[in-house]
């Protein structure tokens, strides 16, 4: 009964939607909405066949997926020498028009030498592609032929790769011009790529999405890099991203990733702060304290941002890095790039998309835009769930417009605490959500601030109690609260000793100065403190 409801709730969706088009645009509204129609007919038939009307749904279950799974395996080595750690580029590309969660498992690798991670976990969009690299030391050299095994839910197939691994022997001097792929097994890339490459050492790929490619550099200096280079960028596009880039460089924040570089020359390429992870490689569901830690160093990112009349408005988990536990926005600008790209608007899902962004009838983007993207991320963080998913782009936008998410406690019981402020963040109208970053951003101190006084109290440990004492301070300067954060200081004298007890005391000296004055706390005056917080609680 629940899915008869559901297909009909749809039909009515897409009729509505249809009509519109019809109204709109005569001849050419009637075939969009054809193919408006065509997957709600799909899921009628396949309705049909699971009530026993026909076995063709057993069919695609058992052909379609093995052999998307097939297909979406990417897997390159290069390189390899017997004896010698080498690295396996493995990875997977979603062809599918809905999210899949993928498991590739090079256990039987063993068996030739030493691996490790054995076993890598992708959880991708409608047409996304994720690789790691996988560090391999093969035992003797020839040709190995080994089955890789590629798991989404009960499906499982093997499939077969072709490992070339040479002997000390066999090696031959190839040291031209730093090489590096461009695609996997495709070709090598042009004189441009290598020019840039030329100014820089141990250049190694981490990275690839719909827009660009990332690798790691080290600088002349020994200083790292991440390097981000498009794919492809029209005339147009080319325009906008030194535009839209020197907004980026300007932005100089903790949690916003720092821009060294960008130019178009000798290719268009972007030199920037490397960090070692992002949200989207974290395994989910975290606990709801995690969430908010890591949904308030967002909110510094934005609130900075928002701060210089500079919106980010496509924050997803691959444009939230982070850096030794700290979240960094990164990407900011680049969504304009993408969409006058025409290489990759083909990838572009809704799925972290706000209202406004798909419909203009609830008005324009804004910071608020930024608050429900931050929703949906601390939604998927929690739940381990988007809360708008589909099968493509009209039932994803049908269901973030007119349909309300589910309570990410019924996925996640611990999720409570936090559940009012992500919902309140999912607010359709804009005039429902929090209306400012710092608003949203005091919720969430409250709930840490509880969180921290409570595991205060019951700490036994100096460093612990340090630390929670630690995190308190820094939540209130944060706030650019200066009455509290000064309570917090004086309360931190119990942990302080020698050299940061004099530091402490000249904190509680300005804090003093600044609340009598009635100045705000300043940046440096907070990266002060969590350095402090840290030798304390160490």
């Amino acid at each position: 009964m629940p899915q008869k409801q559901n297909l009909g709730e749809d039909f009515l969706r897409r009729l509505l939607i249809s009509i519109f088009l019809v109204y709109l645009l005569k001849e050419l509204g009637l075939l969009i909405s054809i193919f408006i129609f065509m997957p709600l007919i799909r899921e009628i038939i396949r309705e049909l066949e699971r009530s026993g009307f026909s076995p063709v749904e057993d069919v695609l279950s058992a052909v379609t997926l093995p052999a998307l799974l097939r297909r979406g395996l990417i897997f390159e080595a290069r390189g390899l020498r017997a004896g010698n750690e080498g690295k396996l580029k493995v990875g997977f590309r979603n062809s599918s028009s809905r999210r899949i969660d993928v498991e590739i498992n090079l256990e039987r690798l063993k068996g030739y030498g030493e691996v490790f991670p054995a076993r890598l976990r992708f959880s991708l969009g409608p047409g996304e592609m994720e690789y790691s690299f996988v560090r391999f030391t093969p035992r003797s050299g020839g040709t190995l032929t080994v089955d890789l095994e590629v798991r989404s839910g009960s499906t499982r197939v093997r499939v077969p790769v072709v490992i070339g691994v040479e002997t000390e022997k066999s090696v031959k001097v190839r040291r031209k011009a730093r090489e590096v792929p461009i695609e996997g097994g495709e070709g090598y890339v042009v004189p441009d790529l290598r020019a840039l490459f030329s100014r820089y050492s141990e250049v190694e790929p981490i990275g690839e999405g719909g827009f660009a490619r990332v690798f790691k550099a080290r600088k002349e200096d020994g200083k790292i890099v991440a390097l981000k280079i498009p794919h492809h960028l029209t005339e147009q596009a080319g325009k906008t991203f030194l535009r839209e880039v020197s907004i980026w460089s300007g932005l100089k924040h903790r949690n916003i990733v720092e821009l060294y570089d960008a130019n178009i020359v000798p290719i268009p390429y972007l030199e920037m702060e490397y960090c070692e992870g992002s949200l989207a490689r974290l395994e989910k569901p975290l606990h709801w304290e995690k969430v908010a830690e890591i949904a308030f160093g967002i909110c510094e990112g934005l609130k900075y941002a928002h701060s210089r009349g500079i919106v980010h408005r496509d924050l997803k988990p691959s444009n939230v890095l982070l850096k030794k536990g700290v979240p960094k926005i990164s990407d900011w600008g680049l969504s304009k790039v993408v969409t006058e790209s025409s290489s990759t608007t083909t990838s572009f899902t809704p799925l972290y998309a706000a209202p406004e962004q798909i419909s203009k009838r609830f008005g324009k983007t804004d910071e608020r835009t930024d608050i429900w993207q931050l929703g949906v991320l601390m939604y998927e963080l929690v739940t381990g769930r988007l809360p708008f998913d589909g099968e493509d782009f009209v039932e994803i936008a049908g269901k973030i417009t007119m349909e309300d998410p589910v309570p990410p406690s019924e996925l996640n019981p611990d999720a409570k605490p936090l559940e009012p402020v992500i919902l309140r963040c999912l607010r359709k109208r804009k005039e429902e959500r929090y209306q400012s970053v710092k608003e949203l951003q005091k919720d969430l101190a409250d709930l840490l601030g509880g969180r921290y006084r409570e595991k205060l109290r019951k700490s036994v440990d100096f460093s612990r109690s340090a630390y929670y004492a630690g995190q308190l301070l820094l939540l209130h300067m944060k706030l650019n609260d200066t009455k509290e954060a000064l309570k917090c200081a004086l309360e931190m004298r119990r942990y302080a000793r020698g050299e940061a007890r004099k530091e402490l005391e000249r904190l509680i000296e300005e804090l003093e100065i600044r609340l009598q004055e009635g100045l705000p706390i300043p940046e440096e005056l907070i990266e002060r403190v969590e350095v402090l917080v840290h030798d304390l609680s160490t």
